[in-house]
């Protein structure tokens, strides 16, 4: 089977949907499948291995659906079908194969030009022999909202590196450069309106009293949307690059993941394979993903999300309990399970077309 898998998540700017992109084609090659990697992208840096197209992608989107060309026949080459990782199925005479990570885009706090997706997604619907989705939940949403069929529709939950598996928490100096000292709570997550931010903000305000010297840190890289304010006790690291990730999170005493709304919500689970206790927002794919394996709250109430920051703090028992149930939930969701359930959607797209 050749693949020609959309590479363009992995050249830009890190993001969830990167990470999701990267790690799959790792695990897709190392169950044999050959990939094509193909890129639409005005900007970012000339990589090996990656056919490409240096044009605007929301141009050429635009482009296909009004015209119905061009055809990037020189970049799908001769593979058997085409992935396209990141919502928007190309123009192909092959078998299509799309991955559809959320319906952020149809919410208020949508990311600057999402809008588009809410006509480029069912243009790419319309053609699709297969739509991979990250949860059951946005399976749910597809079926509810476009009537996309579930029987062509593939749960691929997401994986965690192996770097994350017993990650050998940060040293005290290596903490101590970074200005953390002592015990601390680490949010990781672009800064946007639905990782829910300022709510957690307030609720670390209400509850610092009785948290002595706890520090919040906030580790993710600029995104979009109102800049925080500056807090007492509020530790903000920016990007941190992946191979110091997996260390910071096991440091960390207790895990905060706030969110409105996500497809799937990685960070919580990768800080769950970390050994750290964590609490996280009841967004629709939570109990799906995370299930008893972490502490969920009403990410609209910053009462309740401060009473149990205070009552985790406190209680170490809590913690390491919350944090062995943790890791032994996250135990489930490897990348090659993730591979094996994409590959079984690219043979009914091909079985079915």
């Amino acid at each position: 089977m050749k693949v020609a898998f959309d590479a363009a998540p992995f050249l830009d700017a890190p993001t969830g949907v990167g990470r999701y992109a990267g790690e799959l084609a790792r695990a897709l090659e190392l169950r044999g499948v050959e990939l094509c990697r193909y890129a639409i992208s005005l900007r970012a840096p000339r990589t090996e291995g990656i056919r490409r197209w240096r044009l605007p992608a929301r141009a050429v989107q635009s482009a296909w659906m009004r015209f119905g060309k061009p055809v990037p026949t020189s970049l799908l080459a001769d593979a058997d079908l085409v992935h396209a990782t990141n919502f928007v199925l190309p123009l192909a005479d092959i078998p299509g194969v799309v991955t559809i990570h959320d319906l952020s885009f149809f919410r208020d706090d949508v990311f600057p030009g999402g809008e588009r997706l809410r006509d480029t997604v069912p243009w790419s619907l319309d053609r699709a022999a297969a739509v991979i989705v990250p949860t059951a939940a946005i399976g749910d949403e597809l079926l509810a909202r476009y009537g996309f069929p579930a029987e062509r529709t593939f749960v691929t939950h997401e994986g965690i590196s192996p770097l994350f598996f017993g990650a050998t928490p940060l040293s005290e100096h290596a903490l101590g450069r970074m200005g953390i000292a002592g015990r601390f709570v680490l949010a990781v997550g672009t800064i946007e309106p639905r990782k829910n931010l300022p709510l957690l903000l307030e609720a670390w305000t209400a509850a610092r009293p009785e948290l002595g010297d706890w520090t919040l840190v906030l580790a993710g890289p600029r995104g979009w949307g109102p800049a925080l304010p500056e807090t007492e006790g509020v530790i903000p690291l920016g990007y941190v690059a992946d191979e110091t990730l997996p260390g910071l999170m096991a440091a960390a005493d207790l895990f905060c993941y706030p969110s409105h709304y996500e497809g799937f919500g990685l960070p919580p689970l990768e800080a769950m394979a970390a050994g750290t206790a964590c609490i996280a927002g009841r967004y629709p794919a939570a109990e799906e993903v995370l299930g008893d394996g972490a502490l969920l709250v009403d990410p609209f109430d910053a009462d309740e999300l401060a009473e149990q920051l205070v009552s985790l703090a406190a209680d170490e028992s809590l913690r390491r309990a919350l944090a062995i149930g943790g890791r032994a939930r996250a135990t489930g969701f490897t990348w090659d399970k993730t591979a094996a359930a994409t590959v079984t959607a690219y043979e009914e797209a091909l079985a079915t077309t």
